[in-house]
């Protein structure tokens, strides 16, 4: 192609006004895998995905690039075997050596750039939500203190009017509900000192496959006879160090969760996994073990995946859920060193992900 500039670091097509491929440089074929000879007389739309194509995106980059004469535009392409990667385009148009109208598309791969920013951004709103739940947990934590204080003062005042004996039957009546709102009240406020990490573990080493198959008869009883509960567990895991007690009920409230979700209807995947994650430092990865509750439910909407943790927040009707459940779950897995996530299960609904540390010199065998 005469007049046109040859780079190895991008590859630069030569169209019409139609968006006819005429030419190409020696770059065409280390970016999108086509030699040149075979894109001359194709469309470049044949550059994007069919999705793309539908949509209509290679025509309004043509139209922008006539009406202003240059168009520059980031955008998904395809290459030749199909796969998709992050361009660059550059795109002018212009009268070359006399002849009709032609416009040069200058094309450089920028996918690697692209995933190191979304990596970058995806760590830093990880980091910001972190700080805003750490945030949520100091002030939950205070308020769990006071609350306690609060409710040892009402228990205690019922507890003098119930040694009273009145032989009054409603004052009785008055009194047991008294006692069983203070016992609710500790309950929730037990959950709110699991969120802020102000409840002590008991940590020892525990198989979770050994505990997950020991208690599959109780998970099943917990989520009823509508719903079917799988086990889905990787051989010859690792032990973790964790409080057994708290992982058991973090369980139940995932499960409880789940069949919810579903309506009693339907089925719940229990799985465990050895991953490696990135360590605190973000230099070098350490082994976790996963244990993720997963169902086949309408699942959780992107939109609210950074707030589900949150105390107080819930998607159930309103008297149907305290909104602590997910947030002391959160709470348990990230006093014992792990992580907790949420995602998309296999089975189409939500997923709730544990990820506890493999116990320091634990092997799998």
């Amino acid at each position: 192609m005469q007049g046109m500039m040859q780079l190895r670091s991008c590859a630069i097509l030569e169209l019409d006004d139609d968006g006819l491929i005429h030419d190409g440089t020696a770059g065409v074929e280390s970016i999108y895998g086509y030699a040149r000879e075979e894109l001359r007389g194709r469309s470049f739309a044949s550059l994007f995905s069919r999705a793309d194509q539908e949509r209509g995106m290679h025509l309004a980059l043509l139209a922008r690039v006539r009406e202003q004469g240059i168009e520059q535009s980031a955008c998904p392409l395809v290459r030749r075997d199909g796969t998709r990667f992050r361009a660059a385009l550059t795109m002018e148009r212009g009268v070359f050596d006399g002849g009709a109208p032609r416009i040069l598309m200058v094309v450089r791969d920028i996918t690697e750039f692209f995933q190191n920013q979304k990596r970058v951004q995806e760590a830093q709103e990880s980091a910001m939500r972190a700080q805003r739940l750490d945030a949520f947990g100091k002030l939950t934590l205070e308020l769990a203190h006071d609350f306690n204080n609060l409710l040892s003062v009402i228990a205690n005042s019922l507890d003098m009017l119930s040694a009273r004996r009145a032989e009054d039957e409603g004052t009785r009546r008055l009194l047991d509900l008294a006692h069983r709102a203070v016992e609710r009240g500790t309950g929730l406020t037990r959950q709110m000192l699991v969120f802020g990490r102000g409840q002590a573990l008991v940590p020892q080493l525990c198989r979770v496959n050994d505990l997950l198959v020991a208690s599959r008869d109780l998970y099943q009883r917990v989520c009823g006879e509508g719903v079917q509960v799988t086990l889905d567990l990787a051989e010859d895991l690792p032990p973790v160090a964790v409080d057994v007690g708290q992982l058991e009920a973090a369980l139940l409230n995932l499960l409880g969760n789940s069949r919810d979700a579903i309506g009693g209807r339907g089925d719940v995947l229990l799985q465990a996994r050895l991953e490696q994650r990135p360590v605190a430092s973000g230099i070098g990865s350490a082994g976790y073990i996963r244990v993720t509750v997963g169902d086949s439910g309408p699942g959780i909407g992107r939109e609210i995946r950074d707030t589900v943790f949150e105390p107080f927040f819930t998607t159930k009707p309103e008297g149907q859920g305290s909104g602590l459940g997910l947030s002391q779950v959160h709470g348990f897995v990230a006093q014992s060193g792990g992580m907790a996530e949420i995602g998309t299960s296999t089975l189409g609904g939500a997923a709730v992900s544990m990820y506890f540390p493999v116990a320091e010199g634990a092997s799998g065998a």
